[in-house]
């Protein structure tokens, strides 16, 4: 076998192993679509350890915090996923007039919608930067 065939041979399982991850979000986005209450209530459920969490162990508040923090990003995840879903059965209801001024200017502006996602993340990872860096 020559190097141009090892060549071949690596680059189609480079290109097979890296269309997978794209099928595994798709796959997970149909998840949450199809189960949205369910994870709705898991996510509750997390939260809800976040108050169990502090005065267990040695230096809890950063894990509650971890917890409530990674918990807080995946539903931001979960509500841009089911948002996509439900874009369709949205446009034939009326909506307020905020939620019109909002959907116009992430449809509209990626930079809007690169901003607006950044700063919840920003609010969300607040706290813990702040804890982890107090501890350093």
């Amino acid at each position: 076998m020559g190097a141009i065939d090892l060549y071949r041979q690596a680059s189609g399982r480079t290109s097979e192993a890296l269309s997978m991850p794209p099928k595994w979000l798709n796959m997970y986005g149909d998840f949450i679509a199809k189960n949205a209450s369910a994870v709705s209530q898991i996510e509750s459920a997390l939260r809800s350890l976040t108050y169990i969490i502090p005065g267990r162990f040695r230096e809890s508040e950063i894990a509650s915090e971890s917890l409530h923090t990674s918990v807080q990003l995946l539903s931001l995840y979960h509500d841009s996923l089911l948002s996509r879903a439900l874009a369709h059965s949205l446009s034939k209801q009326h909506p307020s007039p905020h939620n019109r001024y909002t959907r116009f200017w992430t449809q509209n502006s990626p930079t809007y919608k690169r901003l607006a996602v950044t700063l919840q993340m920003i609010q969300y990872t607040e706290l813990l930067l702040e804890m982890t860096a107090k501890r350093r």
